[in-house]
């Protein structure tokens, strides 16, 4: 059964299947290993993707035996967690193995389906450079709205950087009747309360970044906000694969 407090979604596309290996190798996110039938874990890495292949490497399995296991093709399942995010994908097996000194190294052919878990309020998805994403600022004890851009967005809040001077300045706790997003390309602008946290003034660069934390969201405007999350999320796998 799921966590009620995480939202599962099925990656069937290639390109993000891929992307997603890809960020659990740069983070250097350590998996865990089961072979079917048995409850021993085995600790592991992946050491790269390849994308034009289909296939991704594994380093050697610990503890040992599980190498052996390995070499009888036998049938395993890889489970990682990393940045609010749980990754689950099974049916692998062994197409060949790399003897190196410091071990062995496997080629596994990549997934067809990955099971993407993501923990609310964990992870944040970034909103890329090139996209533009305005956001306003709404509250009935001032005289004129707040704008502002926005970086990242989860399911339970939002940072923002406002590049005009903040009058008067954010208050620690200070509440938006409106927070209005608007992220090109999304379909729906998506507006909630919030409460702001985490100010901080750049004096260099004179720009205020401000976390916010959503408060007495319905159920209609967070199944929004967590559309929009998952939105962004597949335009930064979209870009990452196009950079490989």
């Amino acid at each position: 059964m799921a966590d009620k407090g995480a939202d599962e979604h099925l990656v069937t596309d290639p390109s993000e299947i891929a992307s997603l290996l890809s960020m659990l190798h740069r983070q250097h996110a350590s998996v865990t290993i089961n072979f079917r039938g048995q409850s021993q874990h085995y600790a592991s890495l992946i050491l790269d993707v390849d994308r034009k292949q289909q296939v991704f490497y594994l380093d050697e399995f610990n503890p040992p035996s599980g190498h052996k296991r390995a070499l009888a093709g036998e049938v395993f399942s890889v489970r990682a967690a990393t940045s609010g995010l749980s990754i689950f994908f099974n049916h692998c097996q062994l197409i060949s193995v790399i003897e190196e000194e410091d071990g062995a190294i496997y080629k596994v052919a990549l997934p067809k389906v990955v099971r993407h878990d993501q923990k609310r309020e964990a992870y944040r998805a970034r909103v890329l450079a090139s996209m533009r994403a305005p956001i306003s600022l709404l509250s009935y004890e001032r005289e004129e709205p707040i704008s502002g851009r926005l970086i990242d967005l989860s399911n339970g809040g939002c940072n923002l950087v406002c590049e005009q001077p903040v009058e008067p300045p954010f208050r620690n706790l200070e509440i938006f009747e409106e927070l209005t997003l608007d992220v090109e390309d999304f379909e729906r602008t998506v507006t909630v309360a919030a409460e702001a946290r985490r100010i901080s003034y750049d004096e260099k660069k004179k720009v205020t970044h401000c976390g916010l934390r959503f408060i007495n969201v319905d159920g209609a405007t967070q199944a929004e906000i967590d559309r929009l999350v998952m939105f962004l999320q597949r335009e930064a796998l979209r870009l990452d694969s196009s950079r490989d």
